[in-house]
């Protein structure tokens, strides 16, 4: 009774906007704390530096569920990465922690899904063409925010059909954590553990690639971050965390 009376509070709480930017910083700080403390291992890298080195735009993809661990891949980069946040409640304290990060911030449409035809998410596409068409960097979750877990939309393909830009991967992982009964088994990192990250890709889009094509490259690519998300998971002692299971259609 006292927890169903205080959530309509807490709700109200969670839509100011000062109660939003204390949290953020707060989890920004948390998110600076974790990469510091945390000895990472990486793996791949030759598939990241000569992207960074070139200076030209690309797409980072990780899986929803690491998302408080993705700043540890981005030291040393000439691009500045932008996230894509849906423009929600959640979405807009995810958007003050971005910008504490000193991330820049793309809003997408709320419950619509980014295509070429589709109004509302239209102008965030534009958006992030152009950011990569400047030489900086698109982060996405492609499972995110709502699943299945694991396993990719086509945003980043179709972004990389429009843009010309590469899709990279990569799986991240620490000793120290706590791990989420979530949709997507949320990690939350601890200070002092181990982390590994693996690097995988990139992938490219052709500018003709047609449906067929597109979903060939979304499989390749879910199969990537998939590969390095559990051989992060591996590396530090981590039972690997596997993808939700798509329900099987059966024909009437």
């Amino acid at each position: 009774m006292v927890l169903a009376g205080s959530y309509p509070l807490f709700k109200r709480l969670m839509n100011k906007k000062s109660v939003q930017i204390l949290l953020a910083a707060i989890l920004a700080a948390y998110m600076g704390l974790v990469r510091r403390t945390t000895r990472w291992s990486f793996e791949g890298v030759e598939n990241l530096t000569p992207l960074q080195t070139s200076g030209r735009g690309f797409i980072a993809c990780a899986w929803h569920s690491r998302f408080l661990m993705t700043t540890a891949g981005w030291s040393k980069m000439a691009q500045k990465p932008h996230v894509l946040i849906s423009k929600s409640r959640d979405g807009n304290l995810v958007a003050y922690t971005s910008k504490f990060l000193r991330l820049g911030v793309i809003r997408g449409s709320r419950r619509s899904k980014l295509g070429e035809n589709n109004k509302r998410g239209a102008g965030a596409l534009r958006e992030m063409v152009q950011t990569l068409k400047n030489g900086d960097v698109i982060f996405m979750t492609p499972d995110g925010p709502r699943g299945p877990r694991m396993r990719m939309g086509e945003g980043p393909l179709r972004l990389a059909k429009l843009s010309g830009a590469p899709v990279l991967a990569y799986g991240l992982s620490t000793s120290n954590k706590v791990l989420f009964k979530s949709w997507d088994r949320f990690m939350l990192p601890l200070p002092f553990g181990r982390g590994k990250i693996v690097w995988a890709g990139p992938v490219f889009v052709s500018p003709d690639a047609d449906n067929t094509e597109i979903e060939a490259q979304r499989q390749h690519l879910e199969n990537l971050l998939n590969t390095a998300t559990q051989a992060a998971d591996i590396s530090v002692g981590n039972t690997p965390i596997l993808p939700a299971e798509i329900p099987v259609k059966t024909k009437i």
